[in-house]
């Protein structure tokens, strides 16, 4: 989901980009005239996009949308002006939170070309897996005030979901490279996109930063010169850029990667075309948790507003319980964060164990708290946005010569 995450006290953006997609040119002639100047892919045009032609996203590889976006590709886009006409300053949410908002059309756009992309299957031995608690929360090496991408400030690098990417991509080296260190948020952060224009502040997709590492085929430790993360200040508004470039951000010693991909758990009847009960949803995001894996929540509400009070008002040990608002006519924004456990010994109080990437504010020490089990994995908003998404990596490291 390509949208800037939220922050009490800021106020509310509206990052329109995808109404920029890909559609067909009409017939085949146009595709031996077309403008590789603009936002193209393999001769597709960018222009509006509406209900009658979502369809064409079916055939779309999600990985595309993603490329398609990087301004660098087009060295006579004026990048200030082009930005200027994607982002508007709309106060209409008054819950004191910010947030990259796609217009609806983009994001379900996103949803189809996303059903071509693989789905994370379920262990044999994992099909029923009884109540009980479990979590990576060990294995996890990370420090909470440092976990954070705002930086404490309103406006605020929209990167959520580098940081729970980046988190599931360095639980993975934990279990299968016996790997201990934190990885660097801020090198993807610069590099993606050569870190100017709709970049990783902008919001993205775990299927796009899986695509990225199959580029550079590395992973980078924070403690490596200027890795720590500096980009809190950096807003996705007129072209502005990440504060420093990629080049100054050592890369030595680093991790190899040898494959990445993403794949997205099927939790959603209405989305997959199919019945999945909730707790065939449940156990498929258990299945994934004891496959040595993180699995990333991409929270899409109708309103934030609940979520905020949560945040600000209640501690660590209170259980998150989101529901629809009464009333509402769209999608308010989307999150990505981490899960990395869960507790369901009591049926009456089950929870998943979700890492933050907003700090370590005094009523949540550790960046983590608790969210309900208990949701509704087919719900969407009323515009047709899935409330929730979930995604795990797969990755694949070089064989080690001996």
């Amino acid at each position: 989901m390509i949208n800037k995450s939220r922050i009490y006290g800021a106020r509310r953006f509206l990052f329109t980009v995808l109404l920029l997609l890909i559609i067909p040119f009409s017939n085949s002639a146009s595709c031996q005239v077309c403008n590789e100047e603009n936002f193209t892919i393999d001769c597709l045009n960018l222009g509006d996009i509406d209900e009658d032609n979502l369809s064409f996203f079916q055939t779309v590889d999600p990985r595309d949308i993603g490329r398609a976006l990087d301004i660098s590709r087009y060295p006579s886009l004026d990048n200030n002006s082009f930005m200027a006409s994607l982002i508007s300053d709309d106060s209409g949410n008054d819950d004191g939170a910010a947030v990259m908002n796609l217009e609806t059309e983009g994001v379900l756009a996103m949803q189809e070309a996303n059903k071509n992309q693989k789905r994370f299957e379920v262990p044999d031995d994992l099909m029923n897996i009884p109540a009980g608690s479990f979590s990576h929360l060990e294995m996890f090496n990370y420090t909470p005030s440092e976990w954070d991408q705002t930086g404490g400030i309103d406006e605020h690098c929209g990167n959520c979901w580098v940081f729970a990417d980046t988190g599931a991509l360095q639980l993975d080296m934990a279990y299968h490279q016996n790997m201990t260190e934190q990885l660097s948020v801020q090198y993807f952060t610069s590099s993606y996109h050569n870190g100017t224009g709709i970049w990783a502040c902008c919001g993205g997709s775990p299927i796009w930063f899986a695509d990225f590492y199959n580029t550079t085929k590395k992973a980078i430790p924070v403690t490596n010169t200027n890795a720590s993360f500096i980009d809190s200040k950096s807003i996705c508004d007129k072209g502005e850029s990440t504060a420093i470039h990629a080049s100054y951000i050592s890369t030595t010693p680093y991790y190899p990667i040898e494959q990445i991909s993403a794949e997205m758990i099927s939790t959603n009847s209405k989305y997959e075309g199919r019945v999945i009960k909730n707790e065939t949803a449940i156990n498929s995001i258990k299945a994934a948790l004891h496959s040595e894996k993180a699995v990333l929540i991409v929270y899409t509400p109708d309103d934030w507003s609940k979520m905020m009070n949560y945040w600000k008002n209640q501690t660590s040990e209170e259980i998150f319980v989101p529901d629809s608002t009464p009333g509402a006519t769209h999608n308010d924004g989307g999150h990505v964060m981490l899960i990395l456990g869960y507790n369901d010994t009591d049926p009456k109080m089950r929870y998943w164990q979700i890492l933050n990437s907003w700090g370590g504010p005094y009523n949540h020490p550790e960046g983590i708290f608790k969210l309900s089990m208990d949701l509704d994995y087919s719900l969407q908003c009323p515009d047709g946005v899935n409330a929730y998404e979930f995604y795990v990596l797969n990755v694949t490291y070089p064989e080690i010569s001996t």
